[in-house]
């Protein structure tokens, strides 16, 4: 992502629950389509893949997944306590909480198994659904 100057960078503190992710992933989409010269009748589950990209939603909770687990075991005792209070007694007062609870959600994981979420994974979560919303599966 970063070759093309879209780092994102404070995006594993976003909620993404909140409808606005969503207003920017449609405004990421068009961009590629503007950078890639693809047309505007491009359907948006293909741009990605055109642009050999995983869809932004997908990238941007499988970023939080990863900061979550380094928060959860990280050597920093603050870091380590607030993030696991967040996740195991908070749960959707806390903003970790709530973004466990998205990934879980989105990747079809428990919430305990949040390490073992890596690259393989999410492509083949992203392959499915991509089949599965254009009817090949």
């Amino acid at each position: 992502m970063c070759r093309y100057c879209s780092d994102h960078y404070g995006s594993v503190l976003w909620d993404l629950n909140n409808p606005l992710v969503d207003d920017f992933c449609i405004a990421w989409r068009k961009g590629l389509r503007r950078s890639f010269d693809l047309p505007r009748c491009t359907y948006s589950l293909f741009v990605p893949v055109i642009c050999g990209l995983l869809p932004l939603k997908y990238e941007l909770s499988f970023r939080q997944a990863v900061f979550i687990d380094k928060c959860l075991n990280s050597v920093n005792s603050s870091v380590k306590f607030v993030s696991r209070n967040g996740l195991y007694f908070s749960r959707m007062h806390s903003p970790i909480g709530r973004s466990v609870q998205f990934c879980s959600t989105f990747f079809g994981f428990l919430c305990r198994l949040l390490d073992v979420l890596n690259e393989v994974m999410l492509g083949s979560c992203c392959i499915t659904e991509t089949c599965i919303n254009i009817g090949i599966a």
